[in-house]
């Protein structure tokens, strides 16, 4: 019996399920959203190094990294390889030791400003 209704509404053209297009909710697009980031005239102090460092303003300001407290090469080593597996920085493996030592350097020679 259930097979001949089936057959039947098949040959009808009927939907026998129900419509999830009926019970579909309209979804909400949110507006465009504009970020205006601040201009950084700072820059990192020229050296060896130096260059390297310049990887770093794909995501922050000279200035943010510069004022960051004293740290070593081997926490600056730590907070590269995070940047890099993590954030996918693209530092190269064989230059993170060289960032870290400049980073060490001039984070410990801006503290002492």
């Amino acid at each position: 019996m259930q097979t001949n209704v089936v057959l039947l509404a098949l040959v009808l053209g009927l939907s026998i399920v129900p419509s999830v297009a009926s019970a579909a909710k309209p979804v909400a697009v949110p507006a465009p959203l504009t970020v205006k980031l601040p201009a950084s005239n700072d820059a990192f102090p020229v050296g060896p190094g130096s260059e390297l460092a310049g990887q770093c303003l794909i995501c922050h300001s000279a200035s943010m990294v510069l004022t960051q407290p004293a740290m070593g090469e081997d926490k600056w080593v730590g907070i590269i390889e995070k940047m890099r597996t993590v954030y996918g920085a693209p530092v190269p493996e064989n230059q993170v030791k060289a960032l870290a030592a400049y980073l060490a350097r001039v984070n410990v020679a801006q503290q002492a400003k």
